[in-house]
């Protein structure tokens, strides 16, 4: 699976050892580290684990649940300064979007602990044939939850948060790549006061990861990476008829229309595109521009287009890892060999570490891999369009629909992005996924939301109570 597991060594694990498998410097390809690998024989262990919390974690009252989720985000907030440091070293991210992104976990679980106060009071149905009616929530029970490597801290409090104060029992599948996030999590829950067992990290190889999906004890699933991983836990899950959260692939549409401010467009689309150095699934990764303003448009991105960390006055860091360098040089040349031509980068550049360049291509033709495949890198392919009507069949023509973009006149952009097939639309703007708005994704880029309160009664049941009106 795309973001295999190891367990922890933390306080709610038992401690074994086992195969490992080694923790990478992006900027340097050194080795920094290593995971502890999941055997097969203890997949069953860590489930009746999380089983046996689910009883007394959803007997715990809500307001419990809550403050104790209150003090797992200021335990983690306390550990952002260094936390930071070694999310950097780990992932290749820049200290200050370490930084960003460790706050915004935080600020999500403390979201979450709030949230969840409003959200699981019984409300009343209408009196019906001498019925009276009340609609609860019951938690839903052990939950497993798959983060990916790209953007660990955030997404996992956007899992985590949620279905502990609904009160659920959560194993995390972390990835090998950034196990100091994940270990950081577990020890902030552990100096909140959390209860052994409640909260399991864990690291696996695929076979093991599927064992866990497939395992009855878990009532959700909840996992954020590549569809094509997506499927297979969609299918594995379907064994047990395990409900499913899948925040998949995206290839975002960034639309940029002849009234559009260019300077502000530009600003908002660098900073969204090459962010973590463009490893995201809402990235744009589209650029859809009226060809009135092409030129102009191309002309100030190119400027304004960072470079390498490892340059002096850089602000990106390297990919992740050496697949995923290749795997973008090869959509780029795939590019460039069918007619696509470089205004930027373009290049494996020499040296250590797993750096690429930002790219900008233009002239991209319709058969380009790249516009059909999530390039989960720094690299814009810019595409002109003659009409509206051009505009929207570009930006519809993928199977994915996560996230999308829209630079103009706000009448003329809202009246565009009404019409994009995405789960979010960003109107002359490029915003993050903020803690109290749902996230999901459509068609090949998943179903289920996180975020908001459809985030947190995700991990809930609903229960219908009826009696005499009269009793």
């Amino acid at each position: 699976m795309c973001a295999e597991m190891a367990r922890a060594d933390q306080d709610s694990t038992m401690a074994i050892a086992h195969s490992t498998k080694p923790v990478v410097n992006p900027r340097t390809a050194e080795i920094i580290g290593e995971v502890t690998l999941l055997p097969a024989t203890e997949v069953a262990q860590v489930a009746r684990t999380s089983a046996e919390a689910f009883p007394i974690w959803a007997g715990t009252p809500v307001e419990r649940r809550s403050q104790l989720v209150h003090d797992l985000a200021r335990a983690l907030a306390v550990r952002i300064p260094v936390l930071a440091q070694r999310f950097s070293l780990e992932h290749g991210k820049t200290v200050a979007e370490a930084t960003v992104e460790l706050n915004r976990a935080a600020e999500t679980l403390q979201w979450s602990a709030e949230a969840v106060l409003r959200l699981t009071l019984a409300s009343a149905l209408p009196d019906r044939a001498g019925l009276r009616r009340r609609l609860t929530v019951d938690p839903a029970g052990p939950v497993l939850a798959i983060v990916p490597w790209n953007f660990p801290a955030v997404v996992l409090a956007r899992k985590l948060g949620p279905a502990l104060v609904m009160g659920c029992p959560v194993v995390v599948k972390g990835p090998e790549e950034t196990p100091g996030v994940i270990a950081a999590f577990a020890e902030a829950a552990s100096a909140a006061g959390l209860p052994d067992g409640l909260i399991q990290t864990v690291h696996t190889a695929s076979a093991q990861a599927d064992a866990l999906v497939r395992h009855p004890e878990f009532r959700s699933v909840t996992f954020t990476g590549s569809t094509r991983v997506g499927r297979l836990v969609a299918t594995a899950a379907a064994v047990n008829l395990t409900p499913c959260i899948l925040e998949l692939g995206g290839h975002a549409p960034a639309i940029v229309t002849v009234d559009a401010d260019l300077d502000s467009a530009v600003a908002a689309l660098v900073a969204a595109k090459f962010g973590s150095a463009g490893q995201s699934c809402g990235a744009p990764s589209r650029f859809l521009v009226d060809r009135r303003v092409l030129e102009p448009f191309v002309e100030r991105f190119v400027q304004a287009a960072p470079s390498p960390d490892n340059q002096p006055g850089g602000t990106m860091g390297p990919l992740n890892n050496a697949a995923r360098r290749d795997a973008v040089h090869a959509l780029v040349c795939d590019a460039t060999g069918k007619g696509a031509r470089l205004r930027l980068g373009g290049y494996l550049p020499g040296g250590p570490g797993f750096y690429y360049p930002a790219t900008v291509l233009i002239g991209v033709p319709p058969d380009a891999r790249i516009l059909a495949e999530e390039p989960f890198g720094p690299v814009a392919p810019v595409l002109g369009y003659d009409d509206d009507e051009e505009a929207i069949s570009l930006a519809n023509s993928t199977d994915y629909a996560l996230s999308a973009y829209v630079f103009g006149e706000t009448g003329h952009a809202l009246s565009l992005g009404r019409r994009l097939n995405a789960g979010s639309v960003g109107v002359n703007c490029s915003p993050g996924a903020a803690p109290d708005a749902p996230l999901g994704g459509r068609d090949a880029s998943g179903y289920g939301y996180e975020g908001g309160e459809q985030g947190v009664l995700a991990f809930g049941r609903l229960k219908v109570l009826q009696q005499a009106a009269d009793d």
